[in-house]
């Protein structure tokens, strides 16, 4: 029995604490390269008042989030991290479908109009 199996669909995060933590985390990234807001702010294009909100709420769109993680110099592990998950995520959940002989796709043709 797996871990989702047995706990189901029971989770100990919630979108706030997970923004919370992101907030947290840049923050700490930003802090590691010795990067004020400004700074950060110049090599991302995010003006600083988003940045300060970011890593206070955890409040930003996608595009901001991936502006500074490029910036941070981790756009590419979070891409490689993704692509895994989308390669992981496109494979059958059942081992033994991949044994198994795809099914005949059949062509189907149109129907011609009946003439009156």
């Amino acid at each position: 029995m797996s871990t989702q199996e047995f706990f189901g669909s029971f989770q100990l995060s919630s979108p706030g604490k997970v923004r919370e933590d992101l907030g947290q985390w840049l923050r700490l990234m930003r802090q590691r390269n010795e990067w004020t807001l400004p700074m950060l702010a110049s090599r991302s294009g995010v003006p600083v008042s988003t940045l300060s909100r970011l890593e206070r709420e955890g409040h930003g769109s996608v595009d901001t989030v991936l502006r500074v993680f490029q910036a941070l110099g981790i756009l590419d592990e979070v891409d490689r991290t993704l692509r895994e998950r989308l390669r992981l995520t496109s494979l059958p959940k059942d081992i033994g479908a991949l044994e198994q002989e795809p099914p005949r796709r059949q062509r189907v043709r149109p129907c011609k109009p009946k003439e009156p």
